[in-house]
């Protein structure tokens, strides 16, 4: 009787001090991440879920963030780098400014972090865990950054026009993407995003400037009848440009 005591006993310690140990860790990688509300419904451990967490994250930054007063009169741009825990119950909890660009953009950015919702709590080894993730929110004057894009073409291959089949984009997974000034001069990508929209589903692929796999595979998914939009982020004497150019997918 004492033995099973004993071992019913450290069992229980063990419990003890292993829920502990996950209470005060912080994870940077899990088995499942946690999900940004709108898509805890997708598949766990699939791309689709990851894709819609890290849009609607994106759309719920720019739906609450507030450009401040102050860095719009001294035309202040950049991008603020945050970081900030999900607990064991998805809340939002410990935001941090990693890099900031000044004139109120740094408690601007903390602001939009402390309003987000419950998110879908990450998980470990069974368990809820706290994770901890860092993102950028980036500042840019809109108007600005669309004259600034005005200036510049987007080309891929052998693609012409607002129009391409399927099999047009197919041939020109192998050839780079350009984006080129006034002059016709290349220039330098920072973020490249591809997305595909057809029958209310939206399809969503960013890479740091090259054409990435998941790229590749978003374009083998494509389908007639959608809509197929490259964006293209470049800097022009320190602002931010966003370069667009759309193809309604046909025969």
């Amino acid at each position: 009787m004492r033995k099973v005591i004993a071992v019913l006993a450290g069992m229980i310690f063990w419990q003890c001090l292993h829920a502990q140990y996950q209470a005060d860790t912080i994870f940077t990688k899990v088995e499942i991440m946690p999900c940004f509300p709108g898509c805890e419904s997708l598949p766990e451990l699939s791309e689709t879920r990851r894709q819609c967490s890290d849009r609607e994250l994106v759309q719920f930054i720019s739906r609450h963030l507030v450009y401040p007063e102050e860095a719009q009169a001294s035309n202040t741009e950049g991008t603020v780098y945050v970081s900030f825990v999900v607990n064991e119950t998805g809340e939002v909890e410990n935001p941090a400014l990693l890099m900031d660009i000044g004139d109120g953009c740094g408690e601007a950015a903390l602001d939009v972090i402390s309003a987000m919702p419950r998110w879908k709590p990450a998980m470990h080894e069974g368990q809820n865990v706290k994770v901890r993730l860092n993102i950028p929110i980036q500042f840019s004057l809109r108007n600005k950054a669309n004259e600034l894009a005005e200036r510049y073409t987007l080309t891929w291959g052998t693609l012409k026009g607002n129009s391409a089949t399927v099999n047009e984009l197919m041939e020109n997974l192998g050839n780079p993407l350009f984006v080129r000034g006034p002059e016709g001069d290349p220039r330098y990508v920072d973020q490249l995003a591809f997305t595909f929209e057809r029958k209310r589903k939206l399809l969503n692929a960013i890479s740091r400037g090259e054409i990435s796999d998941e790229q590749e595979m978003l374009v083998r998914k494509i389908k007639k009848g959608g809509v197929f939009t490259i964006t293209a982020s470049i800097q022009d004497k320190g602002q931010f440009a966003y370069v667009t150019r759309s193809f309604q997918i046909i025969d």
